[in-house]
């Protein structure tokens, strides 16, 4: 019969069971670890104002049909302008894009967030980043509850992509880019 974990401790590698508070600081520490590309996942609300977040928490799930999951906090207004319209794009930012990160990562700075950049309007009204390095817009299609989080699988309708750039990335609570090496 498998042991249950209390919700005071956690399993850890020696069989034991951790403390919560030192797991959690432990699981921070160990996905700070994690370099992910950044995108601002982007919608618009019933009244077609355009609401966006930074996100590190997107990734491809399946090439048929084409889907893209992202992961949004249900606390965060975004996750209840996506729950009602049903649709995003994620911009997937290149290297020189950090600026707008900064905006987009701060709710107090909710209100500039759309007044930087060239963005455009494209598949289902939503806002879009031409600079970006591709953007993908998704109807979401299904969608998971876990924790503080729900998973929002989008199906993708469009995809805008640019010829050239690297990605811009986030790794150790900092900005990172990408630097080709030569293989054999």
């Amino acid at each position: 019969m498998k042991q249950r974990a209390s919700r005071t401790s956690t399993a850890s590698p020696d069989g034991g069971w951790e403390d919560d508070d030192r797991m959690a600081d432990n699981f921070r520490r160990a996905m700070r670890r994690m370099t992910g590309t950044i995108s601002l996942v982007t919608t618009r609300d019933d009244q077609d104002a355009p609401h966006g977040m930074a996100a590190s928490a997107v990734v491809p799930v399946s090439m048929q049909p084409p889907s893209l999951l992202v992961s949004v906090n249900r606390s965060a207004l975004m996750y209840s302008v996506l729950s009602t319209t049903g649709v995003f794009c994620a911009n997937i930012l290149d290297d020189t894009a950090h600026p707008l990160v900064e905006i987009f990562g701060r709710s107090d700075r909710r209100g500039e967030r759309f007044l930087s950049g060239a963005w455009q309007r494209s598949w289902r009204g939503l806002p879009f980043l031409p600079s970006a390095l591709c953007c993908v817009f998704c109807a979401v299609d299904a969608q998971m509850d876990y924790g503080t989080h729900t998973l929002l699988v989008g199906r993708v309708g469009q995809v805008l992509v640019r010829d050239s750039g690297m990605p811009l990335l986030w790794g150790d609570g900092a900005f990172v880019s990408v630097v080709p090496f030569e293989t054999g």
